[in-house]
């Protein structure tokens, strides 16, 4: 691929902003509790796909370009069937003598 050099300046800056939420991401999951952890490190593979897939348009590679989007697709299709999961998940019912009374009396 023939790239300007501008524009692989600005691929090596946005490589170096992901690498830093990289890092914030990781601190993140790893202060996460044990039942919430797959969310967080799907952030920190998010972004960490997004570095090397930067890099890779930066230096010219399109095989990195065939081999991380793919990759890049499956997280990003992993976060978005677990938020719209998330969203659908019923509510918990309430406790017995809970809530309203039926008829209007308490």
């Amino acid at each position: 691929m023939d790239i300007p050099d501008w524009i692989r300046w600005i691929f090596f800056v946005f490589a170096a902003v992901q690498l830093l939420f990289v890092y914030r991401a990781a601190h993140l999951a790893r202060r996460a509790e044990p039942g919430r952890r797959t969310g967080p490190w799907l952030e920190v593979a998010d972004h960490a796909v997004g570095v090397v897939l930067a890099v890779g348009l930066a230096l010219g590679a399109l095989p990195v370009l065939v081999v991380v989007a793919p990759v890049l697709l499956v997280v990003l299709s992993w976060q978005g069937i677990r938020t719209l999961l998330a969203r659908r998940a019923p509510a918990t019912a309430p406790a017995p003598g809970t809530g309203a009374a039926p008829g209007g009396g308490a």
